[in-house]
């Protein structure tokens, strides 16, 4: 299944090279572009940073776990969608595209 996870351009280079690792336990999925840009654009807003990488990945969604990221409290205030999280890296070979935005 498709996922998406968004960062900071910035990390990009690495994450083409690497893969997403594991940073804070886990590695945080989302479900479409509009919930990863939601997630953690108001993170890299607070930052100064204006530009965000989503990370479209093709995953084994048996491997995933649901994420507490998007409670219904998230939902509410954010409009986010589906959160899963990876206990696994996820390998740079299930990259499928790197999406740029600018925010702000």
């Amino acid at each position: 299944m498709r996922a998406f996870h968004a960062t900071s351009v910035s990390n990009v280079d690495s994450i083409e090279k690497n893969g997403l690792v594991i940073k804070w336990d886990y590695v945080y999925l989302t479900d479409s572009i509009d919930s990863a840009l939601k997630w953690i654009g108001f993170r890299l807003r607070a930052t100064g940073e204006d530009k965000v990488a989503v990370i479209e990945v093709e995953v084994d969604e048996s491997k995933l776990g649901e994420g507490m990221d998007h409670s219904p409290m998230m939902v509410t205030l954010f409009g986010v969608g589906k959160s899963w999280i990876s206990e696994e890296p996820i390998p740079a070979s299930a990259i499928k595209k790197v999406h740029l935005f600018k925010i702000g």
